[in-house]
């Protein structure tokens, strides 16, 4: 009964940890596009201010 207790105590310690790693992971590339959009935009207006093509 014991190793039965322990087995599910472990595969829901696994369960969890997987469940974590998998959030963290979608949460990274979620904020890696982020990071990319606003690369993205500063280097469309540097290119702009660098070219004299963003004259306001």
């Amino acid at each position: 009964m014991e190793a039965m207790i322990s087995f599910v105590v472990v595969l829901g310690t696994i369960s969890i940890v997987c469940q974590s790693v998998e959030t963290i992971t979608r949460q990274n590339q979620v904020d890696d596009r982020a990071i990319n959009s606003i690369k993205e935009k500063y280097y469309q207006e540097r290119r702009k201010w660098l070219t004299g093509t963003d004259l306001h």
